[in-house]
């Protein structure tokens, strides 16, 4: 494959990814598979795809296990990898949160130093916008260049930090490789189970009084569109990836119909943390910070160096997802129907 930034090729290529059994990796799979260029695929989970076809070859690789940078190394090796795509992260934040930190942490660690030792040229990293965090003093738009404070009471959070730390470090030890971040926004569709998802899957959802900060969001198609074209072209480097426009909070809630409940933000994080503790909630507290605070990306790098342009505005994004809901409560009563006759 090409070394030149952005430049294309039509060569064969071959890519080993993890988290192969994740929305981001089965989607992956089955786009690669489409691809005439792509000659292999190495999916590494605990289990195997259900995208997988005639190129791909599952191997079990369980990234909490200490020796998996050796297993991984020896994977890329044997297989010739041109290009690693890490997805290994988890879709909502995780009550076993030891587990979640050997996983997501630790296991960037290690897949990172498999990638220095099996030489591997290109590292793909799927992160998010979150890595940066939503605090009050956050400029209007946030650059590549702005550093990564996440939310340090969100393991969740910090986690994806400390991936993006390891690509860097990686970056800095290897600089002939072509190491890529794809930071997504909040990435909604008809079929991506994460947790803004989740919460706007509630016909009731909770608002902090006195605050409606803008919002960003990334049709699910788009994001593997970019996550192909990183693959296929050479574009190294931190890259912010949005869709165009953004949104009042308020706005989304009225998109759906949500019914939002107004708390006092100090009574919020607590009562939020309370409820994640009892497992009725999707996340602790702290994540009213995102619903409390702008986290807006910038995307020029995204336009002007990566070439990419999304399909799909926030506005049209978070449109779809509500689609796919109302059409999935109509079909429900339907399949009712059907089953008692």
């Amino acid at each position: 494959m090409s070394k030149a930034s952005g430049a294309r090729s039509e060569r064969s290529y071959r890519v080993a990814l993890t988290g192969a059994r994740t929305f981001f990796g089965e989607r992956l799979i089955a786009a690669l598979e489409e691809d005439p260029a792509c000659e292999h695929i190495a999916a590494l989970d605990i289990r195997p795809p259900e995208s997988g076809r005639t190129k791909t070859r599952f191997m079990r690789l369980d990234l909490t296990d200490p020796t998996s940078d050796e297993q991984a190394a020896k994977i890329l090796q044997d297989d010739g990898i041109d290009v690693l795509c890490h997805l290994a992260f988890l879709a909502h934040p995780s009550h076993s949160s030891s587990w979640a930190h050997e996983l997501e942490a630790i296991g960037s660690l290690y897949i990172m130093n498999a990638a220095a030792t099996a030489k591997v040229p290109k590292v793909v990293l799927r992160s998010t916008t979150a890595v940066y965090g939503a605090h009050a003093m956050n400029p209007a738009f946030l650059t590549e260049k702005h550093p990564l404070r996440g939310e340090r009471t969100s393991r969740w959070v910090m986690d994806k930090v400390a991936a993006e730390r390891e690509l860097a470090r990686l970056r800095r030890d290897c600089p002939q490789k072509v190491c890529t971040s794809l930071r997504f926004g909040m990435t909604v569709g008809p079929t991506i189970r994460a947790w803004w998802g989740r919460v706007l899957s509630r016909q009731t959802v909770v608002r902090l009084m006195g605050y409606d900060p803008m919002m960003q969001f990334l049709h699910e198609d788009d994001a593997i569109a970019a996550l192909m074209k990183a693959v296929k072209e050479d574009h190294p480097g931190d890259f912010n990836i949005v869709g165009p426009g953004t949104l009042y909070y308020s706005d989304v809630l009225k998109l759906g119909g949500r019914v939002s409940v107004p708390v006092p933000h100090l009574l919020g994080y607590s009562f939020g943390n309370m409820l994640f503790n009892l497992q009725l909630a999707d996340a602790p507290g702290t994540f009213l910070n995102y619903l409390r605070y702008t986290w807006v990306a910038d995307d020029r790098r995204m336009r002007e160096v990566m070439g990419f342009t999304p399909r799909y505005s926030s506005r049209e994004a978070v449109e779809a997802f509500y689609h796919s809901l109302a059409q999935k409560k109509q079909q429900a009563p339907a399949a009712s129907a059907g089953g008692a006759v």
